[in-house]
């Protein structure tokens, strides 16, 4: 019978303990690169779209490609409404 080795201690119940998330890394990468506040509370002014004024949580309505290039169009969303990152005029943090 093989004996375990590893061991998680955490204090308190399993649910206590908060593991990283791992798209933090990423989503700091993208907001970085795109200069916008990806995963945050947002007031967004958009261009050419039927909503002028959103806010909300930006998130990545879809993941960009790798290796990120600043140059690709992001895939936004803030609640069920997509738009691109070329369409933002303006942000601000909620």
């Amino acid at each position: 019978m093989e004996s375990q080795q590893d061991f998680l201690f955490a204090d308190g119940p399993g649910s206590a303990l908060h593991l990283p998330d791992p798209r933090e890394n990423f989503y700091a990468d993208v907001s970085a690169l795109w200069q916008i506040p990806v995963g945050q509370l947002v007031h967004v002014d958009l261009t050419g779209h039927q909503f002028a004024d959103l806010r909300g949580r930006l998130e990545l309505a879809r993941a960009p490609d790798l290796p990120l290039d600043r140059r690709e169009t992001l895939a936004l969303k803030i609640g069920t409404i997509e738009f691109s990152s070329r369409q933002i005029g303006a942000w601000s943090l909620a």
